[in-house]
C-alpha cells in the first residue's frame, strides 16, 4: 500500500493541512452560525485560532434541555432542578457577556425553569442594546406555583427587531397607558399559546396595542386554545396571517389585511369578518370541524362568509372535519375563478362538499384528495350523483391518496377518469395492507376520456 502523502505545515515540520483553520474568520464564524451556541463554544478547545472564535458570531442559540444536564443524574429531586435553573441562568447571562461582535443577529432561547425567570429581564436588555434582529423565545414554567414570565416594559420598544417569536408561558399585558409600543421593524410576528390577561376586555386592548405598534408586519401567526371577546387584526401590509386550534367558547376576529396572500385557519369556527376583498388571495388552507349539537344554519353562514372572503384563491386545501357536514349544504358562494389547485381530504361524511367546490371550479388543473379519519355513522350515508357538468376542462393531474377500494372511492375515482378531458396523470396511493396489483387491475377498467391519462398506483 501506497504510503500517505503528507502537505508541509511549516518549515521542518510534516502533517495534514488544517484547510478549515485556515478559512477567513467572517467565513468561520459564518459556519459556526448554523451551530446551536453550546457546540459552537466546543470548538474553542480545537486551537488558539478557535478559542474566541464563538463570541464573535452574532447568533445565540441556548437551550435549558441540553446546557447544564449532564452533570446531573435521571433521578433529579427538587434541589437539583434548581441548581439546573442557576447553572443555565449562569451560563446564558455568561455567553452574553463574553460575546464580542457589536450587533446580534438572532437571540434563539428555549428554557425550562422552575423557580427563579428574573434573568430574562437583563437578558432582554441585553439583546435590545445590541440591536438584536430575530428573538425566538420558547419558554416553559414547570413550577405550577412560579408566576408566568412578563416581558419588560423596555421589550416593547425594539425598534430593531424584524422577527419575532414567542412560544410558552409569557403573559402579555401591555394595557398600560403609560406603556411605550413600537416595533418600526417587525416583518414577522408568531404567538404561540402566549397568555394575554384573564379579563376579555384587557384582552382585545392587549392584542390590538401590539399589532398597532408594527406598521410593517406581513407575517402574522396565532395558536392559542383560549381566545374570547372580539379582536381587529388591522393591517394593511400583512401578507401571511396563520390562526391555529382557537377552541375558546366564543370569539370574534374581525380582519382588515387587503394585501393577504397567504392564509391558514384551523380550528372551531366561530365569526370571522373581512373588511376587505382579498384580491392578492394566492393560497388558502383551512380546516374546519363541525359538532352535533351546533346549529346548522349558523355553522353554514360562518363557513359560507369565510369561503366568500377566499373567494380568488389560487390554491384551496380544504379538510372539514366531523359528522354533520352531509347536513352543511352548499358552501360556495359563487365560482373559484381562479382555483387551479385544490387539496381536499375527504371523509364518510363531507364528499357533498368535495361536489359543491368541484362545480364551482371551473378553471381547476390539479387536484389532491387525501383519506382523512373513517367516520363510523349511517347518517353520512347517502347515494352521490356526479354530474358531467361537474368537472372542469382543465383537470391535468388527479391524485388519491389512502384509497382502500371502498364504494365511494371507486365511484369517485371512476367519475374522475370518465370525465377528465385532458387529464394526463392519475395516481393512486393505497392504503396499507391492499393489493396494488388488484387496484390497478380493477380501476384500469374503468373508461378513460383522456387517451393520453397515465394511470399510476402507488
Amino acid at each position: 500500500m501506497a504510503e500517505s502523502k503528507r502537505l508541509t505545515l511549516s518549515p521542518g515540520k510534516d502533517g495534514v493541512v488544517d484547510r478549515i483553520s485556515n478559512l477567513p474568520e467572517s467565513l468561520l464564524c459564518h459556519i459556526l452560525s448554523f451551530l446551536p451556541t453550546k457546540d459552537s463554544i466546543a470548538t474553542s478547545i480545537l486551537s488558539t485560532r478557535w478559542k474566541l472564535l464563538w463570541t464573535l458570531v452574532p447568533k445565540l442559540d441556548l437551550d435549558s434541555d441540553t446546557i447544564g444536564t449532564s452533570e446531573l443524574s435521571a433521578d433529579d429531586d427538587d434541589d437539583d432542578e434548581d441548581e439546573r435553573d442557576i447553572m443555565f441562568a449562569h451560563v446564558v447571562s455568561s455567553v452574553l457577556a463574553q460575546q464580542e461582535c457589536g450587533e446580534l443577529q438572532t437571540f434563539r432561547l428555549q428554557w425550562k425553569f422552575g423557580w427563579d425567570g428574573s434573568h430574562l429581564d437583563a437578558w432582554l436588555r441585553t439583546a435590545a442594546a445590541r440591536k438584536v434582529k430575530e428573538l425566538d423565545l420558547d419558554i416553559l414554567v414547570i413550577d405550577m406555583d412560579v408566576e408566568n414570565l412578563k416581558l419588560p416594559p423596555s421589550f416593547f420598544s425594539c425598534r430593531t427587531l424584524v422577527v419575532l417569536k414567542l412560544t410558552g408561558t409569557i403573559d402579555i399585558d401591555i394595557d398600560t397607558p403609560s406603556l411605550s409600543f413600537n416595533f418600526p421593524s417587525l416583518k414577522i410576528l408568531h404567538l404561540v399559546e402566549i397568555l394575554f390577561p384573564s379579563v376579555i376586555y384587557s384582552q382585545e386592548r392587549s392584542f390590538l396595542r401590539f399589532l398597532s405598534g408594527c406598521p410593517v408586519l406581513e407575517d402574522l401567526s396565532f395558536t392559542t386554545d383560549d381566545l374570547e371577546g372580539e379582536y381587529k387584526v388591522c393591517v394593511p401590509t400583512l401578507k401571511r396571517f396563520i390562526i391555529r386550534d382557537l377552541n375558546g367558547s366564543d370569539y370574534e376576529l374581525e380582519i382588515n389585511a387587503p394585501a393577504l396572500e397567504y392564509f391558514d385557519f384551523c380550528g372551531d369556527l366561530r365569526v370571522i369578518k373581512f373588511y376587505e376583498k382579498l384580491n392578492n388571495l394566492v393560497q388558502a388552507n383551512v380546516g374546519l370541524y363541525v359538532y352535533e349539537n351546533e346549529h346548522k344554519e349558523f355553522f353554514r353562514e360562518r363557513v359560507f362568509r369565510l369561503f366568500t372572503a377566499l373567494n380568488n384563491v389560487k390554491f384551496l386545501s380544504f379538510s372539514p372535519d366531523g359528522t354533520e357536514w352531509h347536513n352543511v349544504g352548499n358552501i360556495c358562494p359563487s365560482s373559484f375563478q381562479n382555483l387551479v389547485q385544490l387539496d381536499f381530504k375527504v371523509t364518510d361524511c363531507n364528499w357533498s362538499v368535495l361536489q359543491y367546490l368541484l362545480q364551482n371550479a371551473p378553471n381547476l388543473e390539479s387536484l389532491v384528495v387525501t383519506k382523512g379519519y373513517a367516520v363510523k355513522s349511517n347518517l353520512c350515508r347517502k347515494e352521490l350523483q356526479y354530474d358531467r357538468d361537474y368537472l372542469s376542462s382543465h383537470l391535468t393531474s388527479f391524485y388519491y391518496g389512502g384509497f382502500e377500494g371502498l364504494k365511494d372511492e371507486e365511484e369517485f375515482v371512476k367519475y374522475i377518469l370518465k370525465e377528465a378531458r385532458v387529464l394526463k396523470t392519475a395516481t393512486i396511493q393505497v392504503y396499507r395492507g391492499k393489493s396494488k396489483e388488484n387496484v390497478l387491475e380493477k380501476l384500469s377498467m374503468f373508461p378513460r376520456r383522456s387517451t393520453t391519462c397515465l394511470l399510476r398506483v402507488e
